[in-house]
């Protein structure tokens, strides 16, 4: 197991074109890069192009990766995400919305979420998921959805809710520390 500070010098050697560290890079983080672009794609050969392009952003900017501000697996899982929510955009695709408090980690992650026996990530961590999400508050919980599965910023959220961007900033702040302290537990 590879673990935080092994990921973040991985990273760095791969921005100086060290194909060794790539790929030990890769065999460490792809099976959860992409675990979190088939959650937004629900397409295997998308979500490996993704994973694909998130890898050759490693490989050019891995320079760029300030271990100061994020940790190594954060930066790659959200250059992962964005990727993902670019090609959604591009072919329109929507996920269900979050209604009605209904805090099932399918319906937070894409409805159509892999089933546990061909996910990536262990059932366990999906069933500590979906017990964290019933543990924060249906605001913090809409909102984190809306911003994941959507790819909304901020500020769409705030108008799709009708709510200050200031309300929605605390509530998606409050709601993602929750759901880390949880899932840490």
């Amino acid at each position: 197991m590879i673990d935080k500070a092994d990921l973040d010098g991985l990273l760095q050697e791969t921005g100086r074109g060290d194909a060794h560290a790539f790929r030990l890079l890769y065999d460490a983080v792809s099976p959860r890069l992409m675990a979190v672009a088939y959650r937004l794609l629900n397409d295997r050969q998308q979500a490996e192009d993704v994973v694909q392009e998130a890898m050759i952003a490693a490989w050019r900017s891995g320079t760029d990766y300030d271990s100061r501000r994020s940790q190594a697996a954060t930066w790659l899982i959200s250059i992962t995400r964005y990727r993902a929510l670019d090609l959604i955009r591009k072919h329109g695709r929507q996920r269900e919305i979050l209604r009605d408090g209904q805090h099932d980690v399918r319906r937070v992650l894409g409805h159509d979420a892999p089933q546990p026996e061909s996910d990536p990530v262990a059932p366990e961590m999906a069933d500590r998921l979906r017990y964290c999400f019933g543990e924060i508050s249906r605001d913090q919980a809409g909102c984190i959805q809306l911003a994941y599965t959507e790819g909304l910023t901020l500020r769409e959220i705030a108008e799709k809710l009708e709510r200050p961007i200031s309300t929605v900033k605390s509530w998606m702040r409050r709601g993602l520390q929750k759901l880390r302290e949880c899932v840490e537990l």
